[in-house]
């Protein structure tokens, strides 16, 4: 399972989508992810950013929004206070590159 809070009806857990929310408990500086998408199966990209934190175990998303053109985020890491949006933007291109997204991407936007 990946970095969320209140996730899967656990008490400090959640899922959410289009204007929901996924969170930690733990306080940390977050960064601003756009997606410009297209083609998006609303679904496996519930899934596809869920898989994101399972793949990079130290980040954790909020404020995660879907939608047929855009997916929006806030991600962070508790644990790593001095990650920049440059890290983020890498570790998202990484993640877009090594995993079939369920949409396709045409701009990414970090910070």
């Amino acid at each position: 399972m990946g970095r969320f809070g209140k996730l899967f009806g656990k008490k400090e857990e959640t899922v959410e989508t289009e204007g929901e929310r996924y969170s930690g408990a733990a306080k940390f500086r977050s960064v601003k992810v756009e997606l410009k998408v297209s083609d998006v199966d609303m679904e496996q990209a519930k899934y596809w950013v869920t898989e994101l934190t399972n793949q990079y175990a130290d980040l954790v998303i909020e404020n995660a929004k879907i939608g047929s053109d855009k997916i929006t985020f806030d991600v962070g890491s508790p644990s790593m206070s001095d990650l920049t949006a440059q890290d983020i933007k890498f570790r998202i291109n990484e993640y877009i590159t090594m995993n079939v997204a369920p949409f396709e991407v045409k701009e990414v936007h970090v910070g």
